[in-house]
């Protein structure tokens, strides 16, 4: 590999972080205003870049729906969707729920096998599952940080396993949970935004044909 090609997968790499450091902002708490406002820059400066047809159509629907709602719409959508016991449209995160059709499920132990596989250990202060989608993204993160630190091909084989069987079905499934709710604006796009993007990663990593 020569200098420039170097270059180039690095800073893909801080582009990947980037993005993944966004859709986790969407889904760790309740927004607040300098949230809201970091998102609003971000999907300014997005709407004037071309990724692809579809991410592009969600960054300025995405970016609209910043413009139009105010502060409290979206706490408001958050704490309904996620954090409400009571709340009759209550989106889980975790991908057992999806892929087992019940939590703590024997995929989260194919998960776990996973982190296993790759020396990955989940820090003891956080009390959420393994195959929480929060988690699932911060595992991707670690594993790009390890690629850029020369972990080469089995880093990748270890980001795709991730996202072909864990991450990227369970994204697609909370979309398809949160669809059904009809006041779940902002938040359907974050989901949908996410899918897109996932769909991306998936490119990035396939292997050629040889």
């Amino acid at each position: 590999m020569n200098k420039a090609t170097e270059i180039s997968d690095r800073d893909l790499s801080r582009v990947r972080l980037r993005f993944l450091d966004l859709l986790k902002s969407f889904f760790q708490e309740e927004p607040d205003a300098e949230r809201m406002s970091r998102w609003r820059g971000i999907f300014a400066a997005l709407a004037k870049e071309k990724i692809n047809p579809q991410l592009d159509a969600v960054i300025i629907q995405l970016g609209e729906i910043l413009n139009k709602k105010d502060l409290q719409e979206l706490k408001n959508e958050y704490y309904a969707l996620f954090t409400n016991p009571y709340s009759n449209h209550l989106v889980p995160l975790n991908a057992s729920h999806y892929l087992d059709g019940k939590d703590f499920g024997p995929s989260l132990v194919s998960y776990r096998e996973l982190l296993k596989t790759a020396r990955l250990i989940k820090d003891k202060t956080i009390t959420d599952s393994e195959d929480t989608l929060l988690i699932m993204l911060d595992t991707l993160v670690t594993l790009i940080e390890e690629e850029k630190r020369g972990g080469g091909e089995q880093a990748k084989d270890f980001q795709n396993q991730l996202l072909q069987q864990f991450l990227f079905p369970t994204a697609r499934q909370i979309l398809t949970n949160i669809t059904s709710n009809p006041e779940a604006n902002f938040y359907k796009k974050c989901t949908r935004f996410l899918c897109e993007y996932l769909e991306l990663e998936q490119g990035l990593l396939e292997k050629p044909d040889r």
